[in-house]
This record gives structure tokens, C-alpha cells and sequence, in this order.
């Protein structure tokens, strides 16, 4: 190949345009849902979580009750009736399940519904495997899922990762400070720990629970850490609120393994919305969206 075709190869790719969807609000297919407030203390209910895999956008139909999945276009191409749900739900969270790193349907999903605390785990044509009302957990807000299965669900209001075994069999709990969780390719489970007048942590543990590794990030000024998401070079991203900043204004940081600094970014948190920022081995997206003026606004996914 010519140096000349490598030359005009690589500026097409710096030109490229970032990778995003748009979608629109309502009923029909194509479209998510959303639920107006009722009263002045209510919250707008739409879609509460995202979930990127290769080309394709999963969302989770909060005010439907369905995951959908749309591709490189915004066209829907899959619509999942979430099974079993209760006469009323919550959905704050779901996860998808893969056979493995290379591979782009899922073979599972699982849900989370807040209000009647129920974790639902179904197939991609909407058949359900099991449901589960966990007894001793209160507030189930967070979901991720290994390559086996394993699944782990954030308890705001314990303050715990509880730990299930395939089956829905809970297995352990970890002590948590509500900071975000991830899962990497390996199934190690990702964490962020705080320390008054030292600073944060990053804390890896295996799928059995031993804890891997432990290392010192600092910045004990910051606020609100959230770990969203590791690649196969083990770097990270996690986010911050500044002290100066507002509860809607962060920094996201994009870690090395070794706890060094690679990226920064400043953005803005959308309101309403549980996991509002996503992200790949080689990109991440962050919702831009108002519920608040749905639905004649649409929900867009910018690439950071």
C-alpha cells in the first residue's frame, strides 16, 4: 500500500464523525416510552438504563416494561416484553448476559425492579428463567452479570454488593460505599473505596471473592466516585463530583491498572436517569436528555 492511500486512510478516520444514536419518545415501535409526573413530587419515568455492544444500543423501556435494542442507525431491530414484572414496577437497572467476550447476543437478561424488589432473569425471546425477591436486601439499584453467570446487585440502602450464583442462589455480600461496580472480561468485580484524609481506593476482586488488588488513587477532595466500566487493558473509567461543582456537573477519568491518570473530561449528568453513561473497550457514551420536557425532546447519545 502506498504511503499516499495510508495518508488519506488515516485522515478519513480522523475525520470520521463520532459514533451516536438518537431516539424519539412515544408508543409506537421504534420509540421509548415515558410517563409524565403526577404530582409536583413525582419524577418523569423513561428509559433508566443503557447498555452499548458493538454497534447496538440496548435500552431499558423503563415505562414499557421491555428492552429494546436498536442498531448503528437508531432502527429498532429487537423489541423483549420483560416477563413477570408486577402490576406496578420500577425498573432501574438490567444487565446482559454473554457466552462470551467476542459475541454480540445475549443469552440472558436480567432486571431489576425497585419497587417490589424482584431481580427477573430471562432469554432473549422473552421467556422467563427465574424471579427471585431477595429478603434481605432493600434497595436493589445497580445489576452486572459475568460471562457465567454470576450476577451482583447493589444495595443502596445496606450499603452492600450481594453476590449470586447463577441459578439466582445469593452466595455472598460485600461491603460497599455505593461507588459503582463493574465487571471485566476475566469476571473480576471492580470497586472504589474511601478513606477519610487519605483518599480513594480501587479495589479488584476475583469471582470467588478474594480481593486481588488494592491501589491508592488519592484525591480525597473529590466526591461521589462511580466506577462504570473496565477494558481488556484493565484501564477504567470513573467519575467524580468536584467540590466545587453541582450534583449534575463531573469529571471522568480514564485510569491505567496501575492507577494513572490517562484522560479527564468534565460533563454534565442528565437528570432522572440511573446509568447514564456507558462505555466499550474503545469509546463511551453519555445521554444527553430532559425527561422532564419529554417527549418533545429526543434522547441522544454523544461519544465522549
Amino acid at each position: 500500500m502506498s504511503r499516499i492511500i495510508v495518508a488519506v486512510a488515516a485522515m478519513m478516520m480522523i475525520m470520521a464523525p463520532a459514533f451516536s444514536w438518537e431516539l424519539s419518545f412515544g408508543n409506537e415501535s421504534g420509540k421509548v416510552g415515558i410517563k409524565a409526573p403526577v404530582s409536583a413530587e413525582d419524577f418523569p419515568v423513561g428509559p433508566a438504563s443503557y447498555r452499548v455492544v458493538g454497534d447496538n444500543l440496548w435500552v431499558l423501556d423503563s415505562a414499557n416494561g421491555k428492552v429494546l435494542c436498536f442498531d448503528a442507525s437508531s432502527k429498532l431491530i429487537k423489541e423483549i416484553a420483560i416477563p413477570s414484572l408486577p402490576g406496578e414496577w420500577v425498573l432501574d437497572d438490567f444487565a446482559l448476559q454473554f457466552s462470551d467476550a467476542s459475541s454480540t447476543e445475549p443469552v440472558a437478561i436480567i432486571a431489576v425492579d425497585l419497587m417490589e424488589r424482584l431481580v427477573i432473569k430471562f432469554s432473549a425471546d422473552g421467556k422467563e428463567l427465574f424471579k427471585i425477591k431477595p429478603e434481605n436486601l432493600i434497595q436493589l439499584d445497580e445489576i452486572d452479570i459475568d460471562s457465567t453467570g454470576q450476577f451482583y446487585i447493589g444495595d443502596y440502602a445496606n450499603s452492600v454488593i450481594a453476590v449470586f450464583a447463577a441459578d439466582g442462589t445469593q452466595v455472598r455480600q460485600i461491603t460497599w460505599q455505593c461507588s459503582g461496580f463493574a465487571v471485566d472480561l476475566e469476571n473480576n468485580l471492580h470497586t472504589i473505596h474511601f478513606e477519610e484524609n487519605i483518599g480513594h481506593f480501587h479495589v479488584k476482586l476475583s469471582a470467588d471473592g478474594r480481593e486481588l488488588s488494592r491501589v491508592k488513587l488519592g484525591l480525597p477532595e473529590m466526591q461521589n466516585p462511580r466506577i462504570w466500566h473496565v477494558n481488556a487493558k484493565g484501564e477504567y473509567l470513573l467519575s467524580f463530583i468536584p467540590p466545587e461543582g453541582e450534583t449534575n456537573s463531573q469529571v471522568l477519568f480514564t485510569y491505567s491498572s496501575a492507577g494513572e491518570i490517562l484522560k479527564r473530561a468534565n460533563f454534565n449528568s442528565p437528570y432522572y436517569i440511573k446509568r447514564y453513561l456507558f462505555a466499550g473497550n474503545d469509546a463511551a457514551w453519555l445521554v444527553d436528555a430532559d425527561y422532564m420536557k419529554a417527549p418533545a425532546l429526543s434522547i441522544k447519545f454523544k461519544q465522549l
